[in-house]
């Protein structure tokens, strides 16, 4: 079945073969960008179009889809194609099937390595809101069941502590700034030094001396990707309403921002049981 424009151009609609050779150009690219060579965009927007009859406006917008798809399984998209949003099955059908044949994004070294913002860190940002998740596409839920990034972040133990690292070196240059050289000093990666059974991973403080207890989560995917917490976790964020905050870094590899979230926790966040321990009797 053909596939609509969502680029605004006029004419016919996008066929299967259309999509399927746009989203494999991507995934070419996408290695090549892994492998560290120069991408000449405009160069493959010229090509593509040629060999599918399509402009090069709607075969940026159509590459924009595939960075969003990608960014619903939590793995990093291409520098310059901002997620574009508003796709239909066919795209989302033709990413899994490039994502088989290219297993190795799941776990990619390389997306342990963070980019940042023009700033040269992680933005702290508010708390995003979002649609329920329930409401996406039946072929995109699908697609995260399959390739779920919360259990890839979890196991992914190089990311999680790319994240806590660059939270020390966040909250240390956050209090450089605030007069408080005394107060950076003091910054502890506690799961690295004391490990990782008190319920969070890094202890700072605020300006004013007030300590901050935070369990960082990180991953490539949006604001809005799952994350597990442990029953520890949940307990002493409950024990500790004042200084816990769950620290959640997301697009780490395409911008590194991040937000907080302080208790109680079911307030902003969705709490499902997902696994029970069990014993037999």
């Amino acid at each position: 079945m053909p596939e609509s424009s969502n680029s605004g151009e006029v004419g016919t609609d996008w066929t299967t073969e259309q999509v399927a050779v746009v989203v494999a150009t991507y995934f070419l690219m996408l290695d090549r960008e892994r492998q560290g060579e120069r991408i000449v965009k405009a160069e493959i927007y010229r090509r593509l179009g040629s060999e599918i009859g399509r402009s090069t406006k709607s075969i940026e917008w159509k590459l924009r889809n595939v960075s969003a798809v990608l960014e619903e399984i939590g793995v990093p998209w291409l520098p310059g194609l901002l997620p574009a949003h508003n796709y239909q099955d066919a795209l989302v059908e033709a990413v899994g099937e490039q994502v088989g044949l290219h297993p190795q994004l799941l776990m990619d070294p390389a997306a342990s390595q963070p980019r940042f913002t023009a700033a040269g860190m992680p933005m702290l940002v508010d708390q995003p809101t979002f649609k329920n998740s329930d409401e996406r596409p039946e072929a995109l839920r699908r697609l995260v069941i399959r390739y779920d990034p919360a259990e890839r972040d979890e196991l992914n133990r190089s990311l999680g502590r790319a994240g806590e690292r660059m939270v020390i070196e966040f909250e240390r240059q956050r209090l450089r700034r605030a007069g408080r050289d005394d107060l950076a000093t003091k910054v502890r990666w506690v799961s690295d030094l004391d490990g990782d059974h008190l319920g969070y991973d890094v202890k700072s403080f605020e300006a004013d001396g007030e300590e901050r207890l935070m369990e960082v989560k990180t991953t490539n995917g949006h604001a809005r990707t799952r994350f597990w917490l442990s029953a520890n976790q949940c307990e002493v964020a409950a024990s500790n309403p004042d200084t816990y905050r769950v620290r959640r870094i997301y697009h780490f590899r395409n911008g590194a921002q991040m937000f907080d979230v302080k208790p109680p926790l079911d307030a902003s966040l969705l709490i499902k049981a997902d696994k029970y321990v069990v014993v037999p009797r």
